[in-house]
């Protein structure tokens, strides 16, 4: 149920996430707060972005874990824009573009095999 936030930000929302992709969805988030954290620590006077930027998407990255969780979250454009990210990288890790053309090729040729034989 959303509540409005008594900033004016926004609404919250309690993420609604299968239980199947929670453990996926709980190690990338780890992963990417890790990732920014560590290189927060350790790198933040050699980074291209701003430190601020950087921050909110780590804010960003602990929400959503919160909201894995079970507690509201308030997204707005860094959130957006993190997981947007992530998405994205997710995708080309796995070669989404190749894996789907791949399918509807394998699958087309299916449909005419199995046509031939009904």
């Amino acid at each position: 149920m959303a509540s409005q936030n008594p900033t004016g930000e926004g609404a919250s929302i309690t993420l609604s996430v299968r239980p199947c992709d929670r453990a996926f969805l709980r190690r990338l988030f780890t992963a990417a707060r890790d990732g920014l954290s560590d290189e927060l620590e350790g790198f933040a006077d050699q980074l291209c972005e701003p430190t601020s930027q950087l921050l909110s998407e780590l804010a960003a990255y602990c929400q959503l874990l919160d909201g894995l969780g079970g507690s509201p979250v308030l997204p707005d454009q860094a959130m957006r824009e993190a997981v947007a990210a992530l998405a994205g990288a997710v995708d080309r890790e796995n070669q989404y573009p190749r894996v789907v053309a791949e399918h509807d090729a394998l699958h087309g040729l299916l449909v005419q095999v199995e046509k031939a034989l009904a």
